[in-house]
């Protein structure tokens, strides 16, 4: 740990770091309510609490997280640092011993680089949820490119199923089809009588098995717009022309997937051998020299116990798969969830929402979800009701940045 303790970093508040996320909820209008400041809950060593903020003492037991600070009021003990005169520098650029340079000095380089994960609800009433998270991806990437040190990053959305429910909303006029989420629901709209679906030929349809397994990359929007990723990877690298546009693709998930949402699922299997190692779907995604950044939304509980609907395993066999994938190195991995809340102190969602319900309102309460989050150093728990994301993932920018100064690349 001697090139973390001398490269601390210089942190400064960043006010303007937006989306992330792992999206997971069902049903037909899991809508934000409108009664929220920030939308952060269950956070705790925020010395700058915002309304909305649950801390300390206050937070369930197991579900709280620690979120080192950039910003807030200065309190006793502790130093407020002054913001350059040039603006605002890069983050993880640690002090430099005298004598030394920053290219020359391993030291000095803090993480190069962060692979981004997004876990994504495709069910029903995820429309505004999903909205939301695209809005918030413009202002995040900006930031990520103009004040963190690490430049080489990865970026994957999936959804929380495995492709396999299809047909849900389809249309065929003389042999002309259209269907979403496509290209997956061609396969049944095209039938016997189909020549084209959503402008793909029925007899050369762009399928394989990586579209129906948990955890693959998303390489089409609900439309069938193939995302054009860059080197023919289910991922995108910083090379990629269009970095915003091309979230909005791969992010556009869709609202028919199942009701029987599995994030936990799809998120172990997006980091897992199968799927990382050769040949596989994702192949290449996770690193072992890059920080894992996990984001999950969702308007339900991730509970297989409950209804019979979920993700297989509890929180901490999730926990154990997700820390396995980072070669054991529980601090190399940030886990951003924004879930329902209204079972904790200031919770965002109304009490007894029902993402499934007429009014389209509110979320479950996810105490498993919480407790699977909170099981990380570098754990942020937010609210899914929350209308706008900005503060949560201008949090989440101070709990990178910590991960960024402690973590030690193997070799």
């Amino acid at each position: 740990m001697l090139a973390a303790m001398m490269r601390r970093s210089v942190r400064f508040a960043v006010e303007s770091f937006l989306g992330l996320a792992v999206v997971a909820g069902c049903g037909d209008s899991g809508g934000p309510s409108p009664a929220t400041a920030t939308g952060i809950t269950g956070a705790t060593g925020l010395t700058g609490q915002a309304p909305g903020t649950t801390t300390g003492p206050d937070a369930p037991s197991g579900d709280s997280t620690a979120v080192p600070t950039t910003s807030g009021d200065a309190s006793a003990g502790t130093t407020t640092e002054s913001s350059p005169p040039d603006g605002l520098p890069k983050l993880d650029l640690g002090e430099q011993p005298e004598g030394t340079t920053g290219e020359s000095d391993p030291l000095a380089a803090g993480c190069e680089k962060i692979d981004f994960l997004f876990v994504v609800d495709n069910s029903g009433s995820m429309a505004d949820e999903q909205a939301n998270l695209i809005a918030s991806f413009p202002g995040f990437i900006d930031t990520i490119t103009s004040t963190l040190s690490a430049k080489d990053y990865h970026i994957m959305a999936v959804s929380t199923d495995n492709g396999m429910n299809t047909g849900l909303s389809s249309t065929c006029t003389n042999g002309t089809c259209n269907c979403t989420p496509a290209p997956v629901c061609c396969e049944n709209a095209c039938g016997g009588s189909g020549v084209t679906c959503n402008g793909f030929d029925c007899d050369d349809l762009p399928l394989s098995q990586c579209n129906y397994e948990y955890g693959t990359g998303k390489e089409f929007d609900a439309t069938g717009k193939h995302c054009m990723l860059a080197d023919m990877k289910r991922y995108m690298t910083e090379s990629q022309p269009n970095l915003a546009q091309t979230f909005e693709c791969i992010a556009n998930v869709g609202t028919y997937g199942s009701g029987d949402e599995k994030p936990m699922l799809a998120a172990t299997s997006a980091l897992g051998d199968v799927q990382n190692g050769a040949g596989g779907c994702d192949e290449g995604f996770l690193r072992d020299d890059a920080i894992l950044v996990l984001v999950f939304i969702t308007d339900e509980e991730d509970d297989l116990a409950d209804d019979g609907k979920g993700s297989p395993g509890e929180p901490a066999e999730w926990f154990q798969a997700v820390v396995a994938a980072k070669n054991g190195e529980e601090k190399a991995a940030v886990v951003l969830g924004l879930v329902g809340d209204s079972n904790l102190p200031m919770g965002t969602c109304p009490p007894g929402g029902d993402p499934n319900g007429g009014d389209g309102v509110g979320a479950d309460p996810a105490p498993r979800l919480q407790s699977f989050v909170g099981m990380f150093s570098n754990g942020v728990i937010g609210s899914v009701c929350a209308p706008d994301y900005t503060p949560f993932f201008a949090e989440a920018v101070s709990v990178i940045d910590t991960a960024c100064d402690e973590f030690e690349p193997p070799g």
